[in-house]
C-alpha cells in the first residue's frame, strides 16, 4: 500500500502512457526480435533509444508537448486507416468503377458497364473517355 501511494505521488503531474508510447515500445520489441537474427550493435542502440524515449515521454512534465506529439501520431495513423478502408471499400464495390478525371484529378464513381464511354466530370466539366473492362 505504501509503495502504491508513493508511485501515485511520483506520477502526479507527469504525462503517463498513450498510443505513441505503446507504438514506440512495440517498435522497440520488433526491432529487438529482428536484432536477434542480425546481431547488430546499431540496431541494439536503436532499441535502447526507442525505450528511453518512450520512458522520457511517460515521465515528462511537459504535458502539452506530449499531447501534440500524440495528436500528430494519431492523425497519421487515422489517415492510413482511412485510406486502407477506402481502398477496401472500392475494391469490394462490384457495381461501380472509380476513375480519375484527367483535368482536375477528381475521383469519379461511375456505373460498371463494360465498354468505352464518354463521361463529363461534375467538378470541372471536362469531357473524357472511360474504358471499363470486366
Amino acid at each position: 500500500m505504501n509503495f502504491r501511494y508513493k508511485l501515485i505521488q511520483f506520477m502526479s503531474g507527469r504525462y503517463g502512457s498513450d498510443n505513441l508510447n505503446f507504438a514506440l515500445l512495440i517498435l522497440a520489441a520488433a526491432v529487438s526480435v529482428v536484432n536477434i537474427f542480425i546481431r547488430s550493435l546499431i540496431l541494439q542502440f536503436v532499441v535502447y533509444a526507442l525505450i528511453i524515449y518512450a520512458f522520457y515521454r511517460m515521465l515528462s512534465r511537459n504535458i502539452e508537448a506530449r499531447r501534440r506529439e500524440n495528436r500528430w501520431f494519431n492523425d497519421k495513423v487515422n489517415f492510413v486507416k482511412k485510406r486502407s478502408e477506402l481502398y477496401n471499400q472500392r475494391k469490394n464495390d462490384k457495381f461501380h468503377v472509380y476513375k480519375k478525371c484527367p483535368a482536375c484529378k477528381a475521383i469519379l464513381r461511375l456505373p460498371h458497364r463494360i465498354g468505352t464511354h464518354t463521361t463529363v466530370c461534375p467538378r470541372c466539366g471536362q469531357e473524357f473517355k472511360v474504358k471499363v473492362k470486366k
